[in-house]
């Protein structure tokens, strides 16, 4: 089995309300040096970890990496594959807003063999996706998606819920224009409101009240809809068409290998995960300071497995369950659990609180 390959792109037009993830606002002396530090990073990490193989899933996040300009990820994946192989036929993820995906964004994306995007919709909804900070309208991005499908991409839109001014109405909207326009992915998140973001200092001046219980009744209306325009639900906030799954962040949540290039990326290789310090300036000026997180056992790692395991509707596999010492008999006893013979699951009645669950029962 291949690894994964992310590469991290931090930078953005503008900073959005609610983002707490490593990034920053596009900085053309800095982008322009980032592909050669990517390259170094590679070279670094293929040393320092021995790594081998092909990675068989690659994926370019951020930050919004279709925010470079024409040429930068080119030179980015020139130097990367020096050092690391990618399979043929990998599945070639890259996110990407609206905003910026433009004809041109979405050819020069196919010549890098990119075959699948996601894109951060959000909302369709103008009111909802000015609160947010964000630069694109409803309108432009249902002509983003469009055009990524006419194109022959892979399409992903992302949702959040529980955001200002969301209607249950405008949840159940998005998942049928989505299926509509081609999109044959969905990933729906519940917004988390990071302290440091503009989103924190609306909830604290009074102009927006997270409310749990809308959320989550916000997060059913999503399922039923998404249900109803052919997505089945493969993990807690990602539906696919049949077939269709995100191969690479599968990875994350069945004990995979990945390895994680760029200022801020994450990595897992055997039982070790680490960070690359989330610091650009440092990274383009050649300190590729890697932080080691966790460095895990035989039943930590099994134990991790079925942990994002029971988010996901593949379940958690007997080997698993008793390599992390896990009680199946135990589980079946209370009401949340189920065995199907092959797997251990969380029911679906109870899948939006299996983090809660989880900590109480498995960790």
């Amino acid at each position: 089995m291949g690894f994964g390959l992310y590469i991290h792109i931090p930078f953005c037009r503008k900073i959005c309300a609610y983002c707490d993830f490593y990034r920053g606002v596009y900085d053309e002396k800095k982008a322009e040096k980032y592909p050669h530090a990517l390259g170094a990073d590679a070279e670094d990490f293929v040393k320092k970890y021995s790594l081998t193989g092909e990675a068989d899933t690659v994926y370019i996040g951020g930050g919004t990496p279709t925010v470079l300009p024409r040429g930068y990820l080119e030179a980015a994946l020139t130097m990367i594959k020096k050092h690391i192989r990618i399979a043929e036929g990998a599945e070639f993820s890259c996110e990407g807003n609206p905003e910026s995906f433009t004809d041109k964004k979405a050819e020069e994306l196919k010549a890098l063999g990119v075959n699948r995007v996601s894109l951060g919709v959000q909302s369709l909804s103008d009111k909802t996706l000015s609160a947010l900070g964000r630069i694109h309208g409803a309108k432009e991005a249902k002509k983003a998606v469009g055009r990524a499908a006419g194109c022959g991409f892979r399409v992903s839109a992302d949702i959040m819920l529980g955001v200002p001014y969301q209607t249950e109405a405008d949840v159940r909207e998005f998942a049928a224009v989505m299926r509509s326009l081609g999109a044959e992915h969905l990933s729906a998140y519940m917004l988390t409101v990071s302290e440091g973001t503009p989103l924190a200092d609306m909830v604290r001046r009074g102009e927006f009240s997270p409310d749990d219980d809308r959320s989550a009744d916000l997060y059913s209306a999503f399922h039923e809809a998404a249900a109803q325009a052919g997505y089945a639900r493969y993990e807690v906030s990602n539906w696919a068409l049949p077939g269709k799954e995100c191969r690479h962040n599968i990875k994350y949540w069945t004990g995979g290998d990945y390895a994680g290039l760029g200022a801020g990326a994450y990595s897992k290789v055997g039982g070790c995960r680490f960070h690359t310090a989330p610091d650009a300036s440092a990274y383009i000026g050649g300190n590729i300071a890697r932080i080691t997180d966790e460095v895990m056992t035989e039943k930590q790692l099994a134990a991790e497995k079925a942990v994002f395991g029971l988010r996901t509707r593949f379940g958690v596999d007997k080997s698993t369950l008793s390599a992390a010492g896990i009680d199946l008999e135990k589980l079946l006893k209370t009401p949340y659990f189920t065995f199907d013979g092959n797997a251990l699951h969380i029911k679906d009645e109870y899948l939006l609180i299996s983090d809660g669950i989880v900590v109480k029962y498995i960790l």
